[in-house]
């Protein structure tokens, strides 16, 4: 197979791939907010950890890393499961199935604090405000963004 050098390359990349053409992903390149721009404060993430302490490490572990009926929360199993979905989407599934022996038991705070202390936990940054109800559908989880050349 050849390749077409030039502008005509860039075009077909970019129907391929969203990240050819502007270097950062297409929700991203639109104006949509990602776990990347900071979107839980430091200390909601350390409520959050003592909070999956007491109700969700002892079927995820304390590392957040799952066991054979739990599924990680970290690192690439969490990417692959999560990736390029929203926020609203992982609250919702949260809240509505977990914990599992008492589900939308732990008030709406608890839920936000705990996913807080998830993203931390996959090194997403924090930022100035707190995790809100009324963002959650408005934020990506995606991979790390392409640096800008």
């Amino acid at each position: 197979m050849r390749l077409i050098p030039g502008p005509l390359l860039v075009i077909a990349i970019s129907l391929v791939h969203p990240i050819a053409a502007s270097g950062l992903p297409a929700t991203q390149a639109d104006g949509q907010r990602t776990v990347w721009d900071g979107v839980y404060t430091e200390e909601q993430a350390e409520r959050g950890g003592v909070q999956y302490t007491e109700s969700c490490a002892g079927c995820h572990a304390p590392d957040l890393r799952g066991s054979t009926t739990s599924p990680s929360l970290v690192g690439m199993s969490f990417t692959f499961l999560w990736g390029e979905r929203t926020l609203g989407e992982l609250f919702g599934k949260i809240q509505q199935l977990m914990p599992t022996d008492r589900p939308n038991s732990l008030p709406a705070q608890t839920y936000r604090n705990i996913l807080a202390f998830i993203l931390r936990a996959n090194s997403y940054p924090p930022g100035d405000q707190g995790l809100e109800d009324d963002v959650h559908d408005q934020i990506i989880i995606s991979a790390k963004p392409e640096p800008r050349p």
